[in-house]
């Protein structure tokens, strides 16, 4: 399989080349330390597999997956991370990632995550297993009105509020109040924040 590991560490970048050198069925291995990298050389070469560190420079992983498997198709994310707490991981499967591992995983783990990507399967090391199936649901979640969850939906959405309201048959007035009430309780000072809370908590669909 042919591999790209985008990190902006070049200690883990190096660590890592090192180690896939180690795998047989591993045909090549490329990296990339920040995102315009990275997608240069997606649009230059054909990769099978890609391990994306959630923390990527000034990005977030779980914001860029939905462009990257939409211009590649066929790729297979891997979430590379350092966070082990049960929101970032079940917030990264909801974005889309095909596996998680940790950079504490040892060889054994990621060759089995590379090996079970591959061939179409979801993997999660055990370290992080217990915590993405374990039965909680976002205290976020838990305080937004399906009224709420509606519109924030059209606002990652890019909708203005004047087309929010016309779908919904509401006021502009009221969106803005609803709008107002759903940024106080994510916590957020603008749209930017919502959008991004939003998306890293799995509360819409991108």
């Amino acid at each position: 399989m042919r591999i790209i590991i985008a990190d902006d560490h070049f200690l883990v970048l190096d660590g890592l080349e090192l180690l896939l050198s180690t795998f047989d069925f591993v045909k090549k291995t490329s990296r990339s330390s920040d995102l315009s990298e990275l997608n240069k050389q997606l649009q230059k070469e054909v990769f099978d597999l890609l391990l994306l560190d959630i923390r990527f420079g000034k990005h977030d992983g779980r914001e860029l997956i939905a462009t990257l498997k939409k211009d590649y198709p066929l790729l297979k994310i891997i979430a590379l991370t350092s966070q082990d707490d049960q929101m970032t991981i079940q917030s990264s499967a909801k974005a889309g990632f095909d596996g998680y591992l940790l950079k504490i995983d040892g060889r054994e783990e990621i060759e089995k995550a590379l090996k079970a990507v591959y061939a179409g399967e979801k993997y999660f090391s055990p370290m992080t297993h217990q915590a993405f199936f374990k039965a909680a649901t976002s205290p976020v979640n838990q305080t937004l009105t399906p009224r709420e969850t509606e519109i924030l939906q059209l606002i990652v959405q890019e909708k203005s509020s004047k087309e929010i309201a016309e779908q919904l048959h509401l006021s502009e007035k009221t969106i803005e109040t609803h709008r107002g009430n759903i940024m106080m309780k994510l916590e957020v000072k603008n749209i930017a924040g919502m959008v991004r809370s939003a998306i890293m908590n799995g509360l819409v669909s991108i």
